[in-house]
């Protein structure tokens, strides 16, 4: 008799109850002898004595039988569970398979094993063929019950779509773009580095100087309001709940990371890192949008009533390390919007933190910024050109700002809108004015 379990879903553990079982019995027999024994024996010992010895014998003879019952009774538990595992249904464990989440997608490569863009553009268009029954029902459904715009019910109902990053390395040659509803993960954080090399056929360029003009090819595309055709139909996909997690972005070839498109709803971005020695002198860019006429992609980007304006974003938990020099205009990131929460954000090689150049009621709560030798021992700035973040405010929004726990001690600026700067710093040059 073998009891077995397993370790994991490779390594079976297995232990052979045989002997025990023979043991068991043996010592029952033997017992059962000298009970016998003792019964016919009239030794020259005191009653009582020999009465309690004969109970011990027999106390332990009972107890060995009920554990002899459990023994067979397990054991008639292994032999069915034997003859199941040995019926034509039998799944071995090393070779099971098991069916994945409705909604998520796991990343793949090309048939050389090396690049990553054919497999994410064919996961948004499996995703989006997902969405599409979700979102159609939603949009006749509620429609009806509160009117709303046009694909605000359906966006809103839509299945978010999860692109899971499993290998240590990610290459593209092209820009990869994260529709409405769409979101980029790992189930480990930090386990993924996504690299963007900008040097393939279908790459988008951050030409348009809103802020500045980096004419930078980028990596991820964050997009806006786009429509979307289907084998079922069209949607009108809003930019809802897009979200970048956990994992590492590698810029190449002076690529800006991430650029925001128009007006993302809540748009996450957390516990992930950006790195960009070699790219751009912006980390995440929000703007226009991109490539309006001539999108590469299998989408229209819809630009009817939207404005460049972000509402509710979160940037929480990042690592943002930087150009290392004191190349102007930069920016960790370039926002406009409302209700913006960065928090926990740590900065490396960065002269210019968040620059938030519109908006109200933007909040900063935790931010931490490195100032020092690179690791050749190049300074690359002075430490009075180091700003922590520059905010600025309309006169009816002055004030309507937090920050805090703001560590480094360097500046930070607060400053009205088309203002003169104090100094050089950051962003600016001596005698520029705010954005």
């Amino acid at each position: 008799m073998k009891l077995s379990g397993t370790k994991t879903t490779t390594e079976e553990i297995s232990v052979d109850a045989s002997n025990l079982q023979n043991e068991l019995q043996l010592q029952i027999s033997d017992l059962s002898e000298q009970i016998a024994e003792l019964e016919n024996k009239k030794p020259d010992l005191n009653t009582d004595l020999l009465s309690d010895i004969s109970d011990s014998i027999v106390g332990q003879a009972e107890f060995l039988k009920e554990l002899q019952s459990l023994v067979d009774l397990q054991a008639v538990k292994i032999k069915e569970l034997e003859s199941l595992n040995s019926s034509s249904n039998k799944i071995p464990l090393d070779t099971a398979t098991f069916e994945a989440a409705k909604f998520e997608f796991v990343l793949g490569v090309d048939a050389d094993g090396h690049y990553s863009d054919e497999s994410w553009e064919e996961i948004i268009k499996k995703g989006q063929e997902l969405q599409y029954a979700y979102y159609k029902a939603a949009e006749d459904k509620y429609s009806k019950i509160w009117p709303l715009f046009p694909g605000w019910h359906g966006s809103a109902m839509a299945p978010v779509i999860k692109i899971i990053c499993e290998e240590p390395e990610y290459h593209f040659k092209d820009t990869k773009r994260l529709p409405g509803r769409f979101c980029l993960s790992s189930d480990r954080r930090w386990s993924s580095v996504l690299r963007f090399y900008g040097d393939g056929q279908k790459v988008l360029k951050d030409t348009i100087a809103y802020g500045t003009a980096t004419n930078a090819p980028i990596g991820l595309y964050v997009e806006g309001k786009t429509k979307v055709q289907t084998s079922q139909g069209e949607m009108l996909m809003k930019p809802f709940e897009q979200t970048i997690e956990d994992v590492i972005i590698c810029a190449h070839n002076g690529v800006l990371p991430i650029y925001l498109s128009m007006n993302q709803d809540r748009f996450c971005i957390r516990g992930a890192k950006i790195l960009q020695h070699q790219g751009a002198l912006i980390g995440i860019k929000h703007g226009p949008i991109i490539n309006e006429t001539n999108y590469p992609f299998p989408a229209i980007q819809d630009t009817e009533g939207n404005n460049v304006y972000l509402a509710d974003p979160r940037f929480e938990n990042l690592q943002m390390e930087g150009p290392h020099n004191n190349k102007r205009p930069q920016a960790a990131m370039l926002l406009s919007g409302n209700n913006i929460i960065i928090s926990n954000l740590n900065l490396y090689g960065w002269m210019q933190g968040p620059y938030m150049h519109g908006g109200q009621n933007r909040l900063i709560n935790g931010l931490t910024q490195h100032w020092g030798n690179t690791h050749d021992g190049r300074m690359y700035c002075s430490r009075d050109e180091i700003v922590s973040y520059t905010v600025c405010y309309k006169h009816n929004t002055k004030d309507s700002d937090c920050f805090s726990g703001i560590a480094g001690n360097f500046k930070q600026w607060y400053l009205p809108k088309r203002s003169k700067v104090p100094t050089k710093g950051g962003w600016h040059n001596a005698g520029e004015h705010t954005l």
